[in-house]
């Protein structure tokens, strides 16, 4: 079995029963003792523990505000469409103007245009009055006569030749009036 007698194991064994006498007289701290600190505490300590922040994260609430807000602002400057979000009535072009176009088949050059009615009857007196007067007139429905949609009778004087023999007659008369070239 073995090479050594009866009398050398038990030598080596009597050595290793004194070496664990000697370690067990020796205190050694073993790694789970820990001293354990009692603190006491005063009235004054505990107001300073809930008045006071750690002053050391502090800066980093504001660092993160400020993330946040850069962060939403370039998503939101490279994500949302604007152009989207203008109504149709929104047009930036600017709307056409409507330009009266008349069709009238008269001899001359300019006419008046003296006053509008909506009613045919009442042109047809205005146009009564001034013949009586001596004038040179008539009346026209302006959706027959003119590009234009809105139901009116508009009563002129004329044609006349020129301008000058149009304000001749326009001035005794005391309305407003258009001069139109025919």
């Amino acid at each position: 079995m073995s090479d050594k007698t009866n009398d050398e194991k038990l030598r080596i064994l009597q050595e290793r029963l004194a070496q664990i006498k000697q370690k067990q007289k020796t205190p050694v701290q073993t790694r789970n003792q820990r001293e354990k600190v009692i603190e006491i505490a005063t009235p004054q300590d505990e107001v300073l523990q809930k008045g006071s922040n750690p002053k050391t994260f502090r800066w980093l609430k504001y660092v993160l505000f400020i993330g946040v807000i850069g962060y939403g602002s370039f998503y939101a400057y490279n994500n949302i469409n604007l152009s989207n979000l203008t109504s149709s009535k929104e047009i930036t072009e600017e709307p056409k103007k409507f330009v009266l176009e008349y069709n009238l088949n008269l001899k001359g050059d300019n006419i008046s245009i003296i006053s509008s009615f909506k009613d045919e009857n009442s042109a047809k007196a205005m146009v009564n009055d001034l013949k009586v007067k001596g004038y040179k007139c008539d009346y026209f429905y302006l959706p027959n006569k003119s590009n234009s949609i809105e139901e009116l009778y508009k009563v002129y004087i004329g044609p006349y030749e020129n301008k000058q023999e149009t304000n001749q007659w326009i001035e005794n008369i005391d309305l407003e009036f258009e001069i139109i070239q025919l």
